[in-house]
């Protein structure tokens, strides 16, 4: 969220954290799995093409 003020699409960068992998259950009752990243760190590397 809060890197959506500081990006645009295409953007590079580089970001240091952990990979978290959650299952939820939809309203319909089927199992859905995610993976997210929890970020520590975030490097803007270049500029946007």
């Amino acid at each position: 969220e809060i890197a959506s003020k500081y990006l645009k699409k295409g953007q590079e960068i580089a970001i240091q954290g952990k990979l978290v992998h959650r299952a939820y259950q939809t309203n319909g009752g089927e199992k859905r799995y995610i993976t997210e990243i929890n970020a520590n760190d975030m490097v803007m590397l270049g500029s946007r093409r």
